[in-house]
């Protein structure tokens, strides 16, 4: 009689139950990490808009604020206000008070470029360079107010006794939006070296002014001083011409037909 072979189906499967179970478990522990991540990632998401919420009505506020501080300074400014009492020493003080009020609440390039005018009509040149450089630093892409304050930056150098960072500034100028105000940093480059006694350069500017920039609204000013300085060595020759043709005609000899003319009666 052949031999029976047992079999042992009930073994194997518990192994599958429990393979199926293991794997039902591992995917819900993937589901709930996934949760986890979903949730962590919204939590941010939320946390995100609500900061950007918080800060856009913060922003709102705060710019409306700093321009309303903005345009009482400009009333004072400009001597618009009703008090007409006031000096303008008194108002540009005013005025400043307001601007850096408003700059305090949110900086804008116009209320720099206004706090630093303030401090320069009080003749406190160190700080409207302040002013001024600080919107270079922080508004250096703003082309419209830039040359303006690039020009109010180089007085306020050279008033200040410093005459190296004033040229610096000239160099920075002159390279705005491609050289379109490059006619305006050789004419104050041009002044500068006119004050400075050095009429040479100065009038070396002056031609570049007009060869190059011929339609510009300097080459006027810049022709003129060339003119100037060309009749002002002119003179000096012109005199010598003068005094010589005049000696000559002192020393001239006189004729015979003048002796014989201023000689007395009688004489031979």
């Amino acid at each position: 009689m052949p031999k029976v072979i047992k079999k042992k189906p009930a073994k194997k499967k518990v192994r599958q139950e429990d393979e199926v179970k293991s794997a039902l478990l591992q995917t819900v522990d993937k589901l709930k990490e996934r949760q986890k991540h979903v949730f962590i990632a919204v939590s941010i998401v939320l946390v995100i808009v609500i900061l950007y919420v918080g800060y856009s009505l913060y922003s709102s506020s705060s710019g409306n604020k700093a321009y309303i501080l903005e345009k009482q300074a400009y009333q004072y400014y400009y001597g618009e206000t009703a008090d007409a009492s006031m000096t303008e020493q008194e108002r540009w003080t005013k005025a400043l008070d307001l601007f850096k009020k408003s700059i305090d609440v949110k900086p804008t390039p116009s209320t720099l470029f206004y706090a630093g005018n303030c401090y320069y009509n009080l003749k406190d040149y160190e700080n409207a360079i302040k002013e001024y450089t600080a919107f270079t630093s922080q508004f250096h892409n703003n082309k419209e107010i830039l040359p303006l304050v690039y020009q109010k930056l180089v007085s306020s150098y050279l008033k200040a006794g410093q005459s190296d960072k004033a040229l610096a500034t000239i160099s920075e100028l002159a390279k705005v939006d491609n050289g379109v105000f490059r006619d305006t940093a050789l004419i104050l480059e041009a002044r500068y070296y006119e004050d400075a006694g050095e009429k040479g350069k100065a009038i070396e500017k002056y031609r570049e002014i007009v060869s190059a920039f011929p339609d510009s609204p300097w080459s006027a000013e810049a022709d003129s001083r060339i003119t100037a300085e060309e009749t002002k060595k002119a003179e000096p020759s012109e005199k010598v011409s003068g005094v010589k043709a005049g000696a000559t005609e002192e020393i001239k000899p006189e004729s015979k037909k003048e002796k014989a003319a201023g000689q007395p009666a009688g004489a031979k």
